[in-house]
């Protein structure tokens, strides 16, 4: 192993062989003696060769230094610059032009002129502006997602691979002098004498000039600065160590060197001292300014520019520039011109595709001109920025103030009624469907109950929109961080949602983002936005509008964190809102439900067509119903005339509640022996017909239906369904352990016994169906029914059906003139419920019932206890294929070419 002395001497003929020992001696930086006697030592050791006058390294001194061979460096670049607003908005730190040069250029060009040819920099925030280094200067890119939640020992972690006889760089300093070697003795770090009781970084040095760890205040010591360098075997430890550490909550914040003085008793790094002045670190704005003095004068920034134009001042004006964290949606920082303070909001990463900036600049000026918010300067609505005055001396909203609570809300009072119309609207609901789009054509993993939240939120938008009433303008932001409280007033801020809208939505954001009220409190402020007490509709809208603005806002932070800019707490405060407010609104729907009459057909089938929004084609018989319906509440009626429209009240929603489809039963357990051979490794149900699966055409139609619970009975092969979880997640399994010994009588008990509601308002199919029109999962049906086609004669499965529809007969022999059964169903509650009494109980009461069909129970066995009823379908529409010969004429593909 080589001495440091012999490493230097060898080190320095290995760059430029020296003629002499005194020459040799201060090319090394050592002593003249240590140089002697390191000369004669490499010399005894074949290492170099010749004498005073031509002393020069052998190969086997060449082999002697290659482990100490700088393989490369490991250039951190992927912080976010937040002392550097507005500047770092635009551009990452590393890439500001200092003295003429670009920092990170400056900096790889000096590993480069030391011979450091292996340089990866790992990037974060704007990461495509590092692109072009690539090329220019030959280096790899490592991209970090963790930049925003950890600090850069995130970035180190990420680049472990790397190190490793490496040098770990900051890109965003300046070093006067090269300090970079192409060789080195030993891990070690720059190190530079520093004094203070806050000294960042500040360790002591051993002997030898070792790095020990800080055991007290120290007001003399020195500290980690520049480039440090890890050999193999200590950054194999610090990977260790860190890789232990990684995942504790307190590592979030660490700097990568903190780690390390942390651990500096077991991981060895030696300390380079340097002079004072050499590097220069800019930790605010104005420290680069200090040293660059033309820096602001010459930086390319439209950020100042947009300031200057604005405000009608020169850039020396912008004085005390800072960030602001309170925004989430966009970026933020407050500066001084003029002796003003103002804030300039630059938009956030992925905003520009769901704000609508133009609309923001509308409301703004309303709101200005209402005196809603005094704060207003100018907005650029093409690209998103804006300058606000500062309010200053502003305390925190107080959500258990009730003079704050009640002042904030008559705000959003007076909003909606001040009668000014936008040409832009905004449904919280519509909105979230779009960022749910987006997420999906991101291919972002969304979370298990994703579905299930999703289903909730869509059952509540009917009844809510029924209450909702004409669109106000709306603020659509309406929270405590927005509302400034200075004094006696309150400045609503932040328009960027405002349109068109909701009333009850405003109510929902004020509620939903971090009120902490629970139903109960969130009911008693109620009456503070009315003035009034509440009717029990207005109650059941303004509760439904917390929980859809909850759910908007949740999956907001999902396409937040999608795009690289997580929320942090946010996120469950707002998936909380929509979970509770969600279960407590349709708890109301279903109480409300509860007391609603029983409707007659003529009124059921009037109200499904309001609901549709086909009404207007309404015939005189319609017509009167409608009139009705109007009179009692169930139904809105908007205009006059041939132009005349109805809308439903959330009276009409709770009257169609027990008629809406809630749940789907697929039997799909048999094994298809008809359609051999293509059934021998696939259950018939999965088979496809002209691309598509025959279940799937089904479960397509069901969701489009609104259906929450989806169960597949399944029983051959039943591990192939598992391929329909990707596609539909919210399905739920029920095995059949005994679909090969009986008939599906034992399905429809698995199902009822693993679920007991599942027969509840459900409709239940032949998962073999071909449906070609899925209108026939409609969202409501009015009782239990079959589908089935009128035909003269038939020796398949027939309904007979009395004058009313009401199914008298079911058999499998010669039937004429009746009704050909198709294995759709749909059962009401009522029907439901008996299905779950009589199922088991049929099946268990002699060993033939197990050899029955399951439809035997409700229409043959147990007929006189159901009410069923023939539906009438087009046999074109919903084809039962028996045969793999049926299947070969439905879809040509499966016949034999040539």
């Amino acid at each position: 192993m080589l001495t440091k002395a012999q490493f230097d001497v060898l080190v320095t003929l290995a760059s430029a062989p020296e003629p002499s020992q005194r020459r040799l001696a201060q090319a090394a930086g050592v002593s003249l003696g240590s140089t002697n006697k390191a000369v004669h030592e490499l010399l005894d050791g074949g290492l170099v060769t010749g004498r005073d006058g031509d002393i020069a390294i052998t190969e086997a001194g060449r082999a002697a230094l290659a482990p100490h061979r700088v393989r490369g460096a490991i250039v951190l670049a992927a912080g976010m610059g937040r002392r550097f607003v507005p500047l770092s908005f635009e551009r990452p730190k590393a890439l500001f032009r200092v003295r003429g040069e670009v920092l990170i250029e400056r900096l790889i060009r000096q590993l480069r002129e030391a011979g450091v040819e292996d340089i990866h920099v790992v990037v974060g925030p704007m990461k495509e502006s590092f692109y072009y280094l690539e090329d220019m200067l030959g280096v790899h890119l490592v991209q970090t997602n963790e930049y925003v939640t950890r600090n850069n020992h995130a970035s180190l972690f990420a680049a472990r691979e790397f190190l490793g006889n490496t040098y770990v760089c900051p890109s965003d300093q300046y070093y006067d002098e090269n300090l970079f070697h192409a060789y080195e003795y030993r891990s070690c770090c720059t190190a530079v004498h520093t004094s203070g009781k806050d000294a960042k970084q500040a360790f002591e040095l051993g002997a030898g000039g070792l790095v020990v760890a800080a055991k007290k205040e120290l007001r003399e010591a020195w500290r980690m600065d520049g480039p440090a360098y890890l050999d193999e075997a200590l950054a194999r430890d610090y990977v260790r160590v860190l890789a232990e550490e990684y995942d504790l909550p307190e590592t979030l914040g660490k700097l990568w060197e903190t780690v390390l003085l942390e651990h500096a008793d077991t991981l060895h790094i030696y300390a380079r001292k340097i002079d004072e002045g050499i590097i220069h670190e800019f930790d605010f704005l104005g420290d680069l300014c200090d040293f660059d003095t033309d820096f602001m004068e010459n930086v390319d920034s439209s950020i100042l520019d947009n300031i200057c134009r604005t405000l009608g001042c020169t850039r020396d004006d912008i004085r005390d520039v800072r960030p602001l964290d309170s925004g989430l949606t966009n970026l933020s920082v407050l500066f001084s011109c003029k002796g003003q303070r103002y804030v300039y909001r630059h938009p956030g990463a992925g905003t520009e595709q769901i704000v609508n900036r133009e609309a923001e600049t509308y409301a703004l000026k309303v709101a200005s001109r209402l005196g809603l918010d005094t704060s207003f300067v100018y907005e650029d609505y093409e690209s998103g920025w804006k300058i606000s005055r500062y309010i200053s001396d502003c305390t925190e909203f107080d959500y258990d103030d009730e003079h704050q609570v009640a002042q904030a809300l008559s705000i959003a009072r007076r909003l909606h009624r001040c009668g000014v119309t936008s040409p832009w609207r905004f449904d919280f609901y519509d909105e979230s469907r779009k960022i749910v789009g987006l997420l999906r054509d991101e291919g972002w993993p969304l979370p298990d109950d994703f579905e299930q939240r999703e289903e909730q939120i869509a059952r509540l938008v009917g009844p809510m929109r029924a209450g909702a009433g004409r669109p106000v303008l709306c603020h659509n932001d309406f929270y405590g961080p927005n509302l400034l409280v200075h004094g006696d007033d309150i400045c609503l801020i932040d328009w960027e949602y405002a349109a068109m809208g909701d009333y009850g939505c405003d109510f929902g954001n004020f509620v939903a983002q971090g009120s902490g009220y629970d139903v109960d409190r969130a009911l008693a402020v109620l009456p503070l936005y009315f003035g009034r007490t509440p009717t029990a509709e207005e109650r059941l809208h303004c509760i439904a509008c917390v929980a859809v603005v909850g759910w908007y806002w949740y999956v907001w932070a999902l396409f937040k964190e999608c795009k690289g800019s997580p929320v942090g707490e946010w996120t469950r405060i707002w998936y909380d809102a929509a979970k509770r407010f969600g279960a407590a609104a349709q708890a109301m729907i279903d109480e409300s439900a509860k007391a609603t009459r029983a409707l007659t057909r003529a009124e059921f089938d009037a109200l499904v067509a309001v609901e549709a929004g086909d009404a207007r084609q309404a015939g005189t018989d319609r017509q009167a119903v409608l009139d009705a319906l109007t009179n009692e509440g169930l139904v809105r009626a908007e205009g006059a005339g041939p132009k005349r429209a109805w809308g439903l009240t959330t009276s009409g929603f709770m009257a169609l509640e027990p008629y809406r489809a809630k749940r789907a039963v697929f039997f799909a357990a048999g094994f298809g022996s008809r359609m051999l051979p293509i059934t021998v490794n696939t259950p018939k149900p999965l088979v496809r017909v002209h691309g598509k699966r025959f279940i799937e055409r089904l479960l397509d139609a069901v969701i489009a239906a609104g259906i929450e619970e989806i169960y597949v009975v399944r029983g051959y092969l039943a591990e192939e369904f598992d391929i329909l979880l990707k596609r539909y997640p919210q399905i739920r399994f029920i095995d059949n352990p005994l679909y090969d010994e009986t008939n599906n009588i034992s399905s429809a008990v698995a199902a009822v016994e693993a679920h007991p509601h599942c027969f509840e308002q459900a409709y239940a199919f032949e998962s073999d169906l071909y449906l070609t029109d899925p209108s026939y999962i409609s969202k409501y049906q009015y009782q239990s029914n079959y589908l089935g086609f009128h035909v003269n004669e038939t020796r398949d499965w027939y309904f007979e059906a009395d004058e009313e529809g009401r199914i008298t007969k079911l058999a499998k022999d010669l039937g004429r003139d009746c009704w050909q059964m198709v294995g759709l169903s749909f059962w009401s509650a009522a029907d439901g419920r008996r299905l779950a009494r009589d199922l088991p109980a049929v099946f268990e009461a002699t060993d033939d019932n197990r050899q029955i069909f399951w439809d035997d129970v409700p229409c043959r066995v147990c007929a006189d206890s159901y009410d069923v009823h023939v539906r009438a379908c087009d046999p074109s529409h919903i084809i039962e294929i028996d045969s793999f010969a049926e299947l070969q004429e439905v879809d040509p593909s499966y016949r034999p070419r040539g």
